[in-house]
């Protein structure tokens, strides 16, 4: 008998990646932390409501996994594409949601660009076209 222990290896980093998206989908705050590291650097838009640099998990899943739910109803970002290139993964896709004052609708297309390392999320940078979210939350049109 092979007293060795057997690794696991860690996901890929387009794995991890789809295990976020997956997480924040059914919100399921324990997948979430499960893919972030805990130092992970969080870098959204200034555009974007609520957008702002986090450092750290607990930043992270307060002001984005918390923080969009009471904003938006319905809230999603369903990815369309993912596209790999070592520890980076950039995921092409769109926000969704209907502000919950306003009550109307928006779509707004992003790309977002992660760093993996171990099975973790280290680093994320939004790029967002953030006017159809202002755009509802005023209840103008697009």
């Amino acid at each position: 008998m092979n007293d060795e222990t057997t690794r696991i290896p860690a996901p890929t980093p387009t794995e991890t990646v789809r295990a976020l998206y997956e997480a924040f989908g059914i919100r399921d705050e324990a997948a979430l932390r499960a893919v972030l590291a805990p130092d992970v650097i969080w870098n959204q838009c200034a555009g974007m409501p609520g957008g702002a640099r986090r450092r750290g998990a607990d930043d992270v899943v307060a002001g984005i996994f918390h923080g969009l739910s009471s904003t938006w109803e319905g809230f999603g970002a369903p990815v369309e594409e993912l596209l790999a290139d070592g520890h980076r993964v950039v995921a092409l896709g769109h926000y969704a949601g209907v502000h919950a004052v306003t009550k109307r609708a928006m779509r707004s297309a992003f790309a977002h660009v992660y760093e993996v390392e171990d099975g973790r999320v280290v680093r994320f940078d939004q790029i967002a076209d953030t006017w159809p979210m202002v755009a509802a939350m005023r209840d103008e049109a697009v």
